[in-house]
């Protein structure tokens, strides 16, 4: 009997971690990104690693390399720290975003370069 109840709190306790890991969109994958800045878009390749509500990832453009860290996947938005190279300096970027199936929008912000819209889809 005892065995047959911990048993069934387990199955229960699963459940619950998987539904719950389940409201969360998927942004797992490489992504063509397209950002909006003084005027000029700026193409971005970025690739996204996603456990659950997590993620992190890496990013590849003309401009310079960087890494994405802290990601966090809510139903359809996410938020993230993006670590950039503009050509040769190390900025950080607030990454704010909403999950459309394959395609994404959001904003890159900081206070020295202000709110740069971004949009991607996922490459396939």
């Amino acid at each position: 009997m005892k065995t047959k109840i911990i048993a069934t709190l387990t199955v229960i306790a699963l459940s619950s971690i998987f539904a719950f890991a389940a409201f969360a969109d998927e942004l797992a994958g490489k992504w063509n990104l397209t950002a909006e800045a003084q005027g000029q878009s700026i193409y971005i390749t970025v690739d996204i690693k996603q456990t659950g509500e997590t993620f992190t990832g890496s990013t590849t453009s003309d401009m310079g390399n960087g890494t994405i860290d802290g990601g966090k996947v809510t139903g359809k938005t996410f938020t993230a720290t993006l670590h950039a190279d503009v050509q040769g300096n190390l900025v950080d970027f607030k990454m704010d975003g909403t999950i459309d199936g394959d395609k994404i929008t959001g904003t890159f912000a900081n206070a020295a370069f202000g709110s740069i819209p971004f949009s991607a889809t996922r490459s396939k």
